[in-house]
């Protein structure tokens, strides 16, 4: 429980870190700029994985014909591979009986050693796989997550169901846009006016929203 709780947690982070960064490189921006604490970047590796668990469901359901293919595939697959042969029932083939004690222990260790050879790189493709699985998930991840926040700021401010914010700095205006992502020295935004990402220094600035909230039994326009 222990081995899993940690390389569970080292998943998560590894998912959340690398859906921050996909994220915030679709929009041009930096991702050192925007560091984010432990506990923010496991959330996020947590609902990446949701999220592309829900995706990966949708895309067997579209595809139900070729995952049962898939699956007649690996049922022949095992059943051929788990069939009793003359090597695996234990007797042996006249050819090694009849050779000296020194020289059936000397094909079994050449046998066990080209074995052991013929499984390593295999093994090493999969433990390849395995590491690379979380950062790839979460690339997806956020570069998805952009690309539907893309399709919402391109309706602009009135029609997005985005809030737009505006920066302002001593009273003049910095911008009017949606916010990206935001850190202690700096925000990143996308400017609805110039269509691309602009990342602010937020000393003395001002964020002031551009929807007002809906009240109780008011109608939303």
């Amino acid at each position: 429980m222990t081995a899993l709780v940690a390389v569970g947690t080292v998943t998560l982070h590894v998912v959340g870190n690398a859906s921050h960064r996909a994220y915030l490189q679709y929009w041009g921006i930096d991702a050192g700029v925007f560091p984010k604490s432990t506990d923010l970047v496991l959330i996020n590796g947590y609902y990446g994985l949701v999220n592309q668990s829900a995706l990966a469901f949708l895309g067997i359901l579209a595809n139900l014909g070729w995952w049962a293919v898939g699956a007649v595939g690996v049922a022949l697959y095992l059943f051929v591979l788990l069939s009793p042969t003359e090597a695996g029932s234990g007797t042996v083939s006249k050819w090694v009986a009849k050779r000296p004690a020194w020289a059936q222990r000397l094909a079994r260790y050449l046998a066990g050693t080209f074995l052991v050879a013929a499984v390593i790189p295999f093994l090493l493709i999969a433990w390849t796989a395995v590491m690379v699985m979380p950062d790839a998930v979460g690339g997806a991840n956020g570069k998805a997550h952009a690309e539907r926040e893309a399709l919402e700021f391109q309706k602009g401010c009135d029609k997005s169901k985005h809030p737009c914010v505006e920066l302002k700095k001593g009273g003049e205006s910095l911008g009017l846009g949606f916010v990206l992502d935001g850190s202690s020295s700096h925000i990143a935004i996308f400017d609805a006016k110039l269509k691309r990402a602009r990342v602010i220094p937020r000393d003395a600035v001002e964020l002031i929203s551009a929807r007002s909230p809906a009240l109780p039994g008011s109608i939303d326009p």
